[in-house]
């Protein structure tokens, strides 16, 4: 399987997308891939095929397939376990991934109906915008294909994100403390933890302690597999009451124990990360 990762080239829209994410397999060889909790929300685009997706606490499990001539669209973010997509046939696959709240920049719909939708792009962009899907498909190239969804998501700007949840995410950003608690959060931000609560879930869709416990899971992943220094090595565990504590949670986020997630990984493109197994 082919992927590309593009980065938006409008200053503005950098402020709302991570990233556009291309995946082209033309062939009918079954592949695997694992990826891990992050705090970000990935738009997910298909060009005829069928699309299985089950949560709940103990299956966090995607199955595409060839299906017919018709597109479908979809929502995944807020995992709390490793996220494993099986792919039995060709794809062709768009993926929008958003800052967290970026999404409220375009849309005031609850996160509990978009996440359930399979055609969450008309809900979002509206039926008018229902015949983008067949011209940025037709686009061969994943050059202009990013350049045609910049456009169409600077057009469908209408929300600002809230003044509280901006100044607590640079907070987050930018505290030295990894382990930063939700009440030390919502005392700097000068609000009840309830009122934090509601903020986060309203507009980031995930309450304020697993956005915390996500972001530090990718803080440390990220200085794991990319160390800056000899210090750097170990200096992840300083996040972390204990190496025991540690390695709890990176078997809950990830399936694996720090060094066999390490050992099989293999980081893409930009830093994307994933395991993949083809068959």
């Amino acid at each position: 399987m082919h992927s590309v990762v593009i980065r938006p080239k409008n200053e503005m829209l950098k402020r709302y997308v991570q990233y556009f994410l291309f995946f082209s397999k033309p062939d009918d060889q079954a592949l695997n891939y694992i990826t891990f909790p992050n705090n970000n929300l990935c738009l997910a685009l298909y060009k005829q095929n069928n699309v299985l997706y089950v949560k709940d606490s103990s299956s966090n499990n995607c199955v595409v397939a060839v299906g017919n001539n018709s597109f479908s669209s979809r929502f995944y973010a807020f995992h709390k376990n490793p996220f494993q997509v099986n792919i039995y046939g060709s794809l062709d696959q768009i993926c929008i991934v958003f800052h967290p709240a970026a999404l409220r920049a375009f849309t005031a719909e609850s996160y509990d109906d978009l996440m359930t939708s399979s055609n969450v792009f008309e809900e979002i962009f509206s039926r008018k915008n229902a015949f983008f899907l067949e011209q940025v498909f037709a686009e061969e190239c994943f050059e202009e294909r990013a350049k045609m969804i910049e456009l169409l998501l600077l057009k469908n700007i209408n929300n600002d994100i809230p003044t509280k949840l901006k100044e607590a995410l640079w907070l987050i950003s930018n505290s030295n403390d990894e382990g930063l608690l939700v009440e030390t959060l919502a005392h700097k931000l000068e609000l009840s933890e309830p009122s934090l609560f509601r903020l986060f879930k309203n507009h980031l869709g995930q309450n304020p302690k697993t956005y915390l416990k996500t972001k530090r899971f990718r803080s440390v992943l990220n200085k794991m597999i990319y160390p800056q220094n000899t210090a750097a090595d170990r200096a992840y565990l300083d996040e972390y009451y204990d190496q025991a504590h540690f390695i709890k949670d990176f078997k809950r986020f990830s399936g694996y124990s720090p060094k066999h997630l390490l050992d099989r990984l293999s980081p893409q493109q930009n830093g994307f990360l994933w395991i993949c197994d083809s068959k």
